[in-house]
């Protein structure tokens, strides 16, 4: 079993670097939703709450819009989340 999940452990940090950028996994804050004038992207602006600096706020953007739709204001979640260099970040999983 330590094997298997070791074995895991590996293969993820392998695929993760192979992506070129970065996921972080963390609790979130959602406190705003929105979406484009065009209704194409969708994001939602969140604070960690185990940071010190709770001013500190940032968007991450969501591919699909079921995704989007389940997530309300006011909650926390935790997320993963991907920033590849100068690009917005991007929702890759959350959980309730």
């Amino acid at each position: 079993m330590k094997k298997t999940f070791g074995l895991f452990i590996i293969l993820l940090t392998l695929i993760l670097a192979s992506c070129g950028g970065v996921s972080t996994a963390s609790s979130l804050i959602v406190i705003e939703k929105g979406q484009s004038n065009n209704n194409k992207e969708y994001w939602i602006k969140v604070y960690n709450p185990n940071n010190l600096n709770k001013e500190e706020t940032f968007k991450i953007m969501i591919k699909e819009k079921m995704v989007w739709n389940l997530i309300e204001e006011d909650k926390e979640y935790f997320a993963m989340y991907s920033n590849k260099g100068d690009n917005p970040r991007v929702l890759e999983d959350i959980q309730h």
